[in-house]
Formats: C-alpha cells, sequence, structure tokens
C-alpha cells in the first residue's frame, strides 16, 4: 500500500513537471511569435497593469481585423458656369443698334429668341447686288450665275440664313436692319451692348449661359488628389439648402499641382434643373472611395510622433507590449496595417500616453515619455 501511494505521488510530479514545461514551452514559443512580428523596442518596456489600476486609468481595448475601408472626401467648392454651355453673341458686319429685344442682364431667353436688331449700309448693299444679280441672271441658269451665287453667299456669311434670302428674293424687298437670334437657351450673364451704339464684328454684344447643368470647381490634397478619378459619383450641399444635397460627377482632375496652395483642382458635373446652384455660390463637396478589404486598426490606438507609430499591444490580460507599426491609407476612425500587427491582437485605444510614460520609465535608461509638455 506504501508503495502504490509513492508511486501515485512520484506520477503525479512528473506529470506537474510535464505541464510546466509544456506551459513554458508554448509561452515561449508565443513570446518568439511576437518578436518575429515586431522585435522588442529599446527606449520602451512592457508594462503590466493591475485590474483594479486599469479600472481607474480606463484602459480600453480593440482587436486588430480585416475590414473594408472607404475613405470619405470633403472640401469646399465654387460653382460656376459650365463653359460648354456658354455662346458669345457677336456680328458678322458693321453698323448701328436699331433695337433691342433683350435689353437686361440676368433675362431668360429661349433658343432662337431675337436678341437685337442691326442697321447696317454693308447688308442693305449686300441686298441689292443680290438683288440685281437675280435679275440680270438667266431666268433657266439663275443657280449657275457666278455672280448670283458669289452675292448669296456673301449674305449668308453675314448670318442672314437660306430662308431669309430667299423670302429676299421672293419679295424683292430690301431689309433696312439684321436681327440676331439667340443660339441657345439661357441666362444673359452679360450685355455690354446698348441700344444706338455702334458696332463691329470684334465686339462682344451678349453672353448666355445654359445653367441647367454646372460645374463646380474644388480642391484636393496631394493625397486626396490620388483618390479622385472622373467618373465617381459625388454629393454637393448648400449652406442655403439645409438637408438636401444634389448629385454629380467627378469630370475633370488636374494634372498638375498649385504650388502655391499644395493641392489639385478637380472638377465636378452637377445637373441644376431648379436653378439652385448658382454662379459664385459656395458648396460643399463629399465623395466616399472604397479602399477594399484590408488589416485595420482603430485611428485611436496609434501613437503619432511624426517619425514613429507605436501601439501597445495585449499580449496577456493586463500586460501591454510597446511595438512600432507601419500604416497605411486611413478611412473612417479605421487606419490600415502595413507591418508590426497580425489579425486577432488587441490593442489599447485608451490611456495610451499613460502606458507610454510607463513603458519609458521602465526601460533602461528611463527616457521622458514622447507626449512630455502635452
Amino acid at each position: 500500500m506504501t508503495r502504490l501511494v509513492v508511486g501515485l505521488i512520484v506520477l503525479a510530479l512528473l506529470g506537474i513537471g510535464g505541464c510546466k514545461r509544456s506551459e513554458k514551452s508554448e509561452s515561449a514559443h508565443a513570446q518568439h511569435r511576437q518578436e518575429e512580428v515586431a522585435p522588442p523596442l529599446p527606449d520602451r518596456a512592457e508594462v503590466e497593469v493591475p485590474p483594479e489600476r486599469r479600472q481607474m486609468l480606463g484602459v480600453r481595448t480593440a482587436v486588430v481585423e480585416r475590414r473594408a475601408l472607404a475613405r470619405e472626401i470633403r472640401s469646399v467648392g465654387i460653382v460656376d458656369t459650365d463653359e460648354r454651355r456658354v455662346r458669345k453673341i457677336q456680328t458678322k458686319i458693321s453698323g448701328w443698334v436699331e433695337q433691342l429685344f433683350v435689353s437686361f442682364t440676368g433675362e431668360l431667353v429661349k433658343a432662337g429668341t431675337p436678341i437685337l436688331s442691326i442697321y447696317s449700309p454693308e447688308l442693305v448693299a449686300s441686298q441689292r447686288e443680290y438683288l440685281l444679280a437675280l435679275e440680270a441672271a438667266p431666268s433657266d441658269a439663275s443657280d449657275s450665275s457666278l455672280l448670283l451665287d458669289s452675292a448669296r453667299n456673301r449674305l449668308l456669311r453675314f448670318d442672314l440664313t437660306l430662308a431669309q434670302v430667299r423670302e429676299l428674293g421672293r419679295t424683292r424687298e430690301v431689309k433696312r436692319a439684321i436681327t440676331l437670334h439667340a443660339p441657345i437657351g439661357g441666362f444673359v450673364i452679360s450685355k455690354p451692348v446698348y441700344q444706338g451704339m455702334y458696332v463691329t464684328p470684334e465686339m462682344e454684344l451678349y453672353t448666355i449661359a445654359d445653367l441647367d447643368q454646372v460645374w463646380i470647381w474644388a480642391d484636393l490634397t496631394e493625397e486626396e488628389s490620388s483618390l479622385v478619378e472622373p467618373g465617381m459619383s459625388a454629393k454637393i450641399a448648400l449652406s442655403s439648402r439645409p438637408g438636401e444635397s444634389f448629385d454629380a460627377v467627378v469630370s475633370y482632375v488636374s494634372p498638375v499641382l498649385d504650388p502655391a496652395t499644395r493641392t489639385v483642382r478637380a472638377r465636378f458635373d452637377a445637373r441644376n434643373p431648379e436653378g439652385a446652384l448658382k454662379p459664385g455660390m459656395y458648396a460643399t463637396v463629399r465623395l466616399e472611395r472604397p479602399l477594399g478589404e484590408v488589416l485595420a486598426l482603430p485611428e485611436d490606438a496609434v501613437i503619432d510622433t511624426g517619425e514613429r507609430r507605436t501601439v501597445f499591444v495585449e499580449v496577456e490580460p493586463g500586460r501591454y507590449q510597446p511595438r512600432d507599426v507601419g500604416l497605411g491609407r486611413r478611412g473612417g476612425n479605421y487606419v490600415e496595417v502595413i507591418e508590426g500587427l497580425e489579425a486577432g491582437e488587441r490593442v489599447a485605444v485608451s490611456a495610451q500616453f499613460l502606458l507610454d510614460s510607463e513603458s519609458r520609465l521602465r526601460a533602461p535608461g528611463g527616457g521622458p515619455p514622447i507626449h512630455e509638455g502635452h
């Protein structure tokens, strides 16, 4: 009986010793794996915080895991006219403005609307030449007469329509003035012409802009410019229309950077059927760029000194290991992990500066905490 008891005790001791060796082996393996992920930092040491002190300091942790990141980009833009929907109206003859049918800046006109009439001695003379050529040409060869063709083409070059030329040939009545019509529908945004003014071909008489679609120009930072591409969707918001947003599309990203502001200009096209987006208005531009699924951690976990980025990894409950990490793109409140951490590890997201102070004090040499002076 005594021998049996002694044998059982020996077996138990051997089992305990084996368990301890196994636990030590597993602990050493885990420590070796952590060192492979990120080597120990020479100027910081691990920190152990008892449960009651963790509660008092408010130490919280979060899991490093793979998640879908999306970068939200916001910028202030200025509404502008769409240059492709702007027309400058000029005349191809010299003369005097007899009548203004569109008389003030800001007036809304439809395409084809008469806007002004001009009396031009040159145009009157050209009409008479056409009528003389028409009378001189043989009735059976009117289309082949070089003189008639030349007189007709001259009137057409003065912006008379073919219908007006035919009407002149039918009535044989010389028109005193030519009427110009709006080439597009829109708002008159410039009108330097007045009734009775003498005008010449190089003068701009009207500028008409179709505001059913407008541009919004916004400045992007260097980092943001690499994420924005033509074709991306965006939302436009106005302070004058709270709670509303307007759809827009990126139509252009400048290929050069402004050296004064270190920004890149981007243009957004937006439909504007109700006229809410008025040129000159400030607008908030917002768009989102998906970054894919990446390994990420909360931004709050990172202590960023500018030269290095450090986190505190909870290797065991209450034991925190300082570790330098490599970070990539940011999206929302998270940042991509490039190196230094693995999925499933937990990092401190609060009280990191207190942990950092303690870590530096316990390290060989005991340097000052990085947040000293804050």
